[in-house]
């Protein structure tokens, strides 16, 4: 048996290995490898297949323990290695329609399970009330409060210059400012926080040249984001009458998603 499984399970690693070079995002790489292990299953004995997944199946064990994890990456293949191949086993006999079937619910999981379970997991949280911390920051110059403002719901898109994501973003959060511009009770800004050696200018400069039409706000430090409990950009805090009521990072213009959508979070406060 541990002979099989080295053999087996070293095959399926190289297999798998070979379709995340080839296909490269897992939208792609999931359903096609799985339908592979799903119909291969079904031409093997019962320990063949065991010894065919329990080494994948250990290394995905092992990277829940590892930083920087794509925890919903993990949590995917760690449910569907084992059911995938077992299923192809016990399947082989079974209607044709059962067989496509399965293959369609792989596909579905490749295009909408990653994002979706990315989503949920990073804004698991998001929603819990919290008082807003001492807000001032730089406006054109002037000291602005929006700790202190009332009646109003205040999308904060926090960024830094060194963030590529945040600046991949912006067109995206640009729309959603032109959507509500003319909304009285949402203010929307984009908040820069200084990263090492940044001043306020070169955050300007870096900025202002994509001639976007959202207010800039900037501060001098990163005191906010330690007292709110993030330090990942980009990453965006909604405030309604003093209370931080969205702190996470909900999605911006995302296909195949259906969970934390920010225009989504902010008619949910305009609808209360």
């Amino acid at each position: 048996m541990i002979k099989k499984i080295f053999i087996n399970g070293g095959l399926t690693i190289v297999v798998y290995i070979l379709f995340v070079f080839i296909f490269k995002t897992q939208r792609i790489i999931f359903p096609i490898f799985m339908i592979v292990a799903f119909f291969v299953s079904m031409r093997m004995l019962y320990k063949d297949v065991i010894a065919s997944l329990l080494p994948l199946l250990i290394i995905w064990f092992i990277h829940l323990f590892l930083p920087d994890t794509k925890i919903n990456n993990v949590i995917i293949y760690v449910v569907f290695t084992p059911l995938t191949f077992l299923l192809g086993y016990y399947l082989r006999n079974k209607l044709l329609l059962i067989k496509i079937l399965y293959p369609i619910l792989l596909v579905l999981i490749g295009l909408f399970g990653f994002k979706n379970l990315w989503f949920f997991l990073e804004n698991i949280n998001a929603r819990k009330p919290q008082n807003v911390p001492k807000m001032e920051l730089l406006s054109n110059g002037n000291q602005i409060r929006l700790d202190t403002i009332n009646n109003k719901i205040i999308v904060l898109d926090y960024w830094t210059t060194n963030c590529g994501v945040c600046f991949k973003k912006f067109p995206e959060y640009e729309k959603l400012y032109l959507k509500y511009i003319k909304n009285p009770n949402v203010l929307t800004y984009a908040v820069n926080i200084p990263s090492k050696n940044d001043t306020i200018g070169y955050a300007k400069k870096m900025i202002e040249k994509y001639n976007y039409k959202f207010p800039v706000l900037y501060s001098d430090s990163d005191t906010i984001p330690k007292q709110l409990g993030f330090n990942k950009y980009p990453h965006l805090v909604i405030i309604k009458n003093k209370k931080i009521r969205f702190n996470g990072y909900p999605a911006l213009e995302e296909d195949y998603l259906f969970v934390s959508s920010l225009e989504d979070e902010i008619e949910r406060l305009l609808n209360e």
